[in-house]
Order: structure tokens, then sequence, then C-alpha cells
């Protein structure tokens, strides 16, 4: 019942170890985020994905390697 000060019935004490799992659980998110983002990086910086968006995007240079046009 909502706004009731009564005690409620599907709560349960933390454990002692509560707070360990937890943080060990967000740091293994966070290690995984990070990796994504990593793959992400690599993906984007590559030379296969630099050479697609300059051919998608018809970018031309000057033999100096200037962007020309």
């Amino acid at each position: 019942m909502e706004g009731s000060d009564g005690p409620d019935p599907t709560r349960q004490p933390p454990t002692e170890d509560a707070e360990e799992v937890v943080t060990e659980a967000l740091r293994d998110l966070a290690r995984w985020l990070y990796r994504q983002l990593e793959a992400e990086y690599d993906h984007l910086t590559s030379d296969e994905a630099i050479e697609e968006g300059i051919i998608v995007n018809e970018y031309t240079f000057t033999e100096g390697g200037r962007r020309f046009g």
C-alpha cells in the first residue's frame, strides 16, 4: 500500500558482503563498457574506416596531403 508506514514484507536486510558484491558488479560493468568503447575507437580510427569515410564523402587531397575542393 503506497504511503504506508508499516514494514515492507518484500524487503530483506542486506547481506554482509552486499557492498562488495555491488562494487564488483559495477567494476565488471565499467570494464565491459571500456572494452566496448575501445573496440569502437579502434574501428573508427582504423585505416579501413578512414579510407571508407574519404571515399563516401568524396574527399580529394593535394599531393602534399591538404584537402582539395
